[in-house]
Parts: C-alpha cells; structure tokens; sequence
C-alpha cells in the first residue's frame, strides 16, 4: 500500500474519534473541521516520531485533544481549563438550555480530570477503553486488532472503569 493510500485509510479510520474528540472541547463544528485538518496534518507530519504502533489511537486522541485545547487557549486563556463533554443529542446540534456558564466549568474541570486519569490508566485499558468508547469498536474487534481473546479485551475494560471509578471517586463525590 502506497503512503497515500494508508494515510487515507489511516484518515478514515480514527475520523469519527478526532472529530468528536474536538468537538466536545470547542462546541463550534466550524472550529472543529478547521482543527480536524490540523490533527491530520500533525499526524501526517509526526508518524515517524510515534514509538509505539499498538498505541496509535492514543497518539491520535492526544494530538486531537491537545490542538483543541491549544485553540481554545489561544482564543481566551483566561476562560480554559479543559474541554467539556458533551451527550450525543448536543453533538448532533440540540443544545440543553440548561447549559449555564458556571455549569460549563463545571463540565470542563470535571473533563480535565477525567481525561488526566485516562492517561494515567495502564497502557493496555487506556487503548482497549479509548477504542470501546471513543472508537465505538466491539470487543471483538478490539481483540482482533490488539490479537487478544474477546475475555481479555473485557476484562481490560471492566479493569480500566474500576481504576478510573476508583482514581475519580474522590472529586466526583464532592460535587
């Protein structure tokens, strides 16, 4: 396969988890397309600089996530901590009217923290988590691309909440 054709298949494949990934943080489909070309040329730019293959999702999800907040900072610093989360019907573009500023603050540290203890998981929950809810893959296959049992791969799931629940129950119990 030619370098074009494996980046567009590369481009394909992790389209769905970048532009989400965006657009929970800066909450303007404008803004996230722009920034969905910046994440594709980063990756473009940087592949040979990725140590490990297996963790490619990640390295995608952490450029993505990083370019959405750099953009966020640079158009109000005073205003970002992080990005928020956002349910599916806001993705799609139906707007809660209870979304108040102090709420949105709310969302944003509680995604900071959030997506701090993701990072924090070990190597193999943190892939298996990132390409069950971002990727939106079943476990089979996750299995077959990571070349572990369909028992393997829930395992590292249900170990990968359990750490999260237990690394974020602190915070998410004082609010």
């Amino acid at each position: 396969m030619h370098s074009e054709e494996a980046f567009c298949t590369l481009t394909e494949k992790y389209r769905k988890l970048v532009y989400q990934t965006i657009f929970r943080i800066v909450r303007d489909r404008d803004d996230a397309d722009d920034i969905f070309q910046e994440v594709f040329l980063e990756v473009y730019r940087s592949v040979h600089h990725l140590r490990n293959e297996n963790d490619l999702s990640g390295w995608i999800f952490k450029i993505s996530y990083n370019k959405a907040l750099c953009f966020l900072r640079k158009r109000n610093p005073a205003k970002v901590h992080a990005g928020s989360l956002l349910s599916n019907t806001e993705l799609d573009g139906k707007h809660s009217d209870r979304q108040t500023p102090v709420r949105m603050l709310e969302e944003k540290e509680a995604s900071l923290i959030l997506f701090t203890a993701i990072d924090r998981l070990p190597d193999m929950q943190r892939k298996v988590l990132m390409m069950h809810k971002f990727e939106e893959l079943s476990h089979r296959e996750i299995g077959e691309m990571l070349n572990l049992t369909r028992a393997s791969v829930e395992s590292l799931i249900y170990r990968a909440k359990y750490n999260l629940k237990k690394s974020l129950h602190s915070y998410f119990s004082s609010i």
